[in-house]
C-alpha cells in the first residue's frame, strides 16, 4: 500500500512540519496564559504587554489549522486516488483467462467496500497518529516546564494503552478480513439479483429473494457488531485507565499546589492542557487497531491481483505477414478436454468460417487466437513464432474482435465506434455505411453525436451489432475475428454486412457463427468444422 502513497511524503513531511509549528503556537499561548494569571495573583499588571502577543498566537493558530486542514484533506484525496488508480492498473495486468474465471464482484467490493476502510482506517489513520505525536510532544515539553514527575505518570499511562491496543487488534484483524470476503459475496449476490431481476418479477421469486437478501445481509451485520464490540470492550479498558490516570494526575497537581511547589497559573495551565498528553494517548491506542486491521485487507487484496501464470512475452510483434497454424493442439478446462489434436491455417488475406455444435470447441478455438489461453499441449504459431512468446499489447493491435455481446461506453455513438482513436470523417462514415448504420446515424437528432445509455439501453441489439462491426471495420486490422457477430441482425442486413466483410482485401477474416448465410458461403476460402475434439475441413459443396 506503501507504494501507491510514496510519492507523497514530501506532502506528508509538509503536514508533520506544520503539526509541529500549530503545536508550538498552542503552547506558547498556553505558557502566556499562566504567566498572565501568576502576574495577577503577584499583583503584577502585566496583562496590557502581553495581550498583544495572545492575540497574535491567537491568529497563528487559526492560520496554522486551517492549513493544516487543507493539506490533510488533499493529501487523503491523493493517496486515495493513488491507490485506486494503482488497484485498477493492477486489474488490467491480471490474465485474461484468470480474471474471467474469477468473480469480478470480489473488484467491485475491494473499490467500494474496502477503499471506503483502507480511506477511512489506513488514510485518515496515519493524520491522526502524527497529529497524536506531535501533540504528545508539545505536552511534554510543556508540562517538562512545570514537573517532571508528570511525564513519569503520562508514559505509563502510553505503555498500558499500547500494550491493550495492540492485543486488542489482533481479533479485530481477523473479523475485518472475515468481513471484507462477506462484503464481496454479498456484492455478488446483489449483482446477480440485479441481473435477473425480468426472472425474479415473471416468475414471482420475490419472497425468497427477500428471505435471502435478509440473511445475507444480517451475516454482514452481525459481523459488524462482533468488531464492535471488540473495539468497545478495547475502549472501556482504555478510557478506564485514563480516568484513573487522570484523577491521579489532579490529585498530584492539587498536592503540589499545596505544597507550594508550583503556582497557581500551573495548576490552571495543567488543568486545560491535560488534554495534550491524555487526547494523543487516547488518539493513538484507538486509532492503532484500525491502522493494523487494514493489513489483512491489504494482503488479501495484493493476493486476488497475483497471476498464477507469469509466463514472460518477450517477441514484439508488428504485421502479420504470412499464416497462423495451430499444430496438434489440446486444451482443456479444468478436466474437460475440449481440443485434443486440433490443426488449423489460416493464411494471410483469405476468410475463414468455422462452425459446429454448441460445445464442440469453435469458441475454445477463437479464445486460443485471442491470446486468452496458451494451450496445454502443441503450439500455435503466427508467421513461424510461438504465439505464446509474443507480446499482448502489440498482437491485439493487430486484430479486431466482433461479438455477439456488444460492451458500449455511456458516451457519444463517435466515441463508441472510435475508441477515443483519431480517425477521418471520411473513414468514420465508410465504416458507417459497410455496417449498414448511415441510415440509422442519419435518423437521430444529434447524430454521431448522440449519447448512447446504460450499455445501450436506447438502441436495439442490431444496432449495437452494427457498432460493434464498425469498430472493427474502422480499426482496419489486419485481422478480423467475428464471434456471433451477425446473431442478433435480421437475415438481410446480416448477409449485407457480412458480404461487406469478405470484399476487404488483405485482411484475414475468421468468422466463427452457427448462422450460415448460404449466398455467402462461396466467398470463404475455407469452412472448418469443430466437434468431438478435433477439426475437420469442409469443401463448400457440402
Amino acid at each position: 500500500m506503501f507504494k501507491y502513497i510514496k510519492k507523497y511524503i514530501p506532502l506528508l513531511v509538509l503536514i508533520t512540519i506544520i503539526f509541529f509549528i500549530s503545536n508550538y503556537f498552542s503552547v506558547s499561548f498556553n505558557i502566556l496564559i499562566m504567566e498572565v494569571i501568576d502576574d495577577a495573583v503577584a499583583g503584577l499588571d502585566t496583562f496590557n504587554a502581553k495581550v498583544v502577543q495572545i492575540l497574535i498566537y491567537i491568529l497563528l493558530l487559526f492560520v496554522t489549522l486551517v492549513i493544516l486542514d487543507l493539506l490533510k484533506a488533499w493529501f487523503i484525496n491523493l493517496s486515495a486516488l493513488s491507490i485506486k488508480s494503482g488497484f485498477l492498473k493492477r486489474i488490467f495486468k491480471k490474465n485474461l483467462n484468470e480474471f474471467q474465471n474469477e468473480n469480478n464482484s470480489k473488484y467491485m467490493s475491494t473499490l467500494t467496500n474496502d477503499y471506503d476502510l483502507i480511506e477511512t482506517n489506513y488514510l485518515e489513520s496515519i493524520i491522526l497518529m502524527i497529529d497524536s505525536i506531535a501533540t504528545f510532544a508539545a505536552g511534554i515539553y510543556l508540562f517538562a516546564i512545570i514537573d517532571p514527575i508528570i511525564i513519569l505518570i503520562t508514559f505509563g499511562l502510553m505503555v498500558i494503552n499500547v500494550i491493550v491496543s495492540y492485543f486488542g487488534s489482533k481479533p479485530v484483524n481477523k473479523h475485518n478480513e472475515e468481513r471484507s470476503i462477506m462484503l464481496g459475496n454479498y456484492t455478488a449476490y446483489i449483482k446477480e439479483v440485479l441481473s435477473a431481476f425480468h426472472i425474479i418479477k415473471t416468475n414471482n421469486l420475490q419472497d425468497k429473494i427477500k428471505k435471502d437478501y435478509y440473511n445475507k445481509s444480517e451475516q454482514v451485520q452481525k459481523k459488524g457488531y462482533v468488531i464492535d464490540k471488540i473495539h468497545s470492550f478495547i475502549f472501556a479498558l482504555q478510557n478506564t485507565n485514563f480516568t484513573i490516570t487522570f484523577t491521579a494526575l489532579l490529585l498530584i497537581i492539587a498536592y503540589m499546589s499545596i505544597t507550594g511547589d508550583i503556582t497557581f497559573g500551573a495548576v490552571v495551565l495543567i488543568s486545560q492542557s491535560s488534554e495534550k498528553l491524555i487526547w494523543p494517548i487516547t488518539n493513538f491506542t484507538e486509532t492503532l487497531p484500525k491502522l493494523m486491521s487494514v493489513k489483512s485487507i491489504i494482503k488479501r487484496m495484493d493476493k486476488s491481483l497475483e497471476n498464477i501464470s507469469n509466463y514472460e512475452e518477450t517477441i514484439d510483434f508488428n504485421t502479420f505477414t504470412s499464416k497462423i497454424e495451430l499444430k496438434d493442439v489440446k486444451f482443456a478446462y479444468d478436466d474437460n478436454v475440449v481440443l485434443d489434436g486440433a490443426n488449423l491455417e489460416f493464411q494471410k488475406g483469405k476468410k475463414y468460417l468455422i462452425v459446429g455444435p454448441s460445445g464442440g470447441g469453435k469458441s475454445t478455438v477463437l479464445r486460443l487466437l485471442r491470446k486468452y489461453f496458451n494451450p496445454n499441449d502443441g503450439e500455435i504459431t503466427i508467421d513461424g513464432i510461438p504465439l505464446k512468446d509474443i507480446k499482448k499489447e502489440q498482437y491485439f493491435n493487430c486484430i479486431a474482435n466482433i461479438e455477439q455481446n456488444v460492451f458500449l461506453f455511456e458516451d457519444s455513438i463517435k466515441n463508441n465506434l472510435t475508441l477515443y482513436k483519431d480517425y477521418t470523417e471520411d473513414e468514420i462514415n465508410d465504416a458507417l455505411k459497410r455496417a449498414g448504420l448511415d441510415e440509422f446515424i442519419k435518423s437521430l437528432p444529434k447524430g454521431i453525436e448522440t449519447i448512447i445509455y446504460d450499455n445501450g439501453k436506447n438502441i436495439s441489439g442490431g444496432e449495437r451489432s452494427r457498432i460493434a462491426i464498425a469498430r472493427g471495420l474502422l480499426n482496419k486490422s489486419q485481422i478480423i475475428i467475428l464471434d456471433e457477430a451477425f446473431a442478433s441482425l435480421d437475415y438481410d442486413r446480416a448477409s449485407e454486412i457480412e458480404k461487406s466483410i469478405l470484399n476487404l482485401e488483405n485482411v484475414t477474416v475468421i468468422n466463427v457463427s452457427h448462422v450460415i448465410i448460404k449466398e455467402n458461403k462461396d466467398q470463404y476460402d475455407q469452412v472448418y468444422v469443430v466437434n468431438k475434439k478435433k477439426v475437420l475441413t469442409l469443401v463448400n459443396e457440402e
